[in-house]
């Protein structure tokens, strides 16, 4: 299957595309037929980056996590497919200050060497700063002249919702670990979801 012209037949011509399970489960039906995955929009030591963030993000626990689900390839083609050149150019940037500054941190010099422990420490120091350091950083990139640490954590806090969007219309996790309903029916305003959904939000 040709998921380069599968994509563009979904998400051609219009201004926002939601990511849905039939997107997902499309690339991933795709990249099944192939036994070594070729990034297409990332480099391959940048799409490793990506794919141990995103590791990170949401690991493989009693239900699989990112890589086993292929949601890095995901990203990798939607941003290919989907993305304008400029907004391709900004993920790009921003992987590239972040990578920069993990190396600075760090001390190392290229990407490859980079361990998942160094990126899982750049995670924290991104993520789990204070609300008022994500804010000065938040505010920061609205500038062109914004400091390189502003514009990793920019591409930090995409990543993390480019993945759990992307987590969430799985369809595996659609089907089997969301509250799931092929065919809804009738809709109930007032109901505790613990009685209707046993507490897991709805996949659709």
């Amino acid at each position: 299957m040709d998921r380069r012209k599968a994509l563009r037949t979904i998400g051609f011509g219009t201004t926002a595309i939601t990511v849905t399970p039939a997107v997902v489960g499309l690339l991933q039906g795709c990249q099944s037929q192939t036994d070594a995955f070729t990034p297409i929009h990332f480099s391959k030591d940048e799409f490793s980056v990506v794919s141990q963030l995103m590791d990170l993000i949401i690991p493989t626990t009693d239900i699989p996590g990112a890589v086993a689900l292929k949601l890095p390839e995901f990203i990798d083609g939607f941003i290919d497919i989907i993305y304008n050149k400029k907004a391709q150019q900004n993920v790009s940037d921003g992987l590239g200050h972040f990578i920069g500054v993990s190396l600075e941190d760090t001390s190392k010099s290229k990407a490859s060497q980079l361990s998942k422990s160094d990126l899982d420490g750049q995670l924290a120091k991104f993520l789990k700063a204070d609300a008022d350091q994500q804010a000065t950083w938040k505010s920061q990139n609205k500038n062109a002249s914004a400091p390189v640490s502003a514009k990793a954590y920019a591409f930090v806090d995409q990543l993390r919702n480019m993945t759990i969007t992307a987590f969430k219309t799985n369809e595996y996790i659609a089907e089997n670990v969301l509250a799931y309903a092929p065919i809804p029916g009738e809709q109930k305003g007032c109901v505790d979801l613990m009685e209707a959904t046993g507490g897991k939000a709805w996949s659709l």
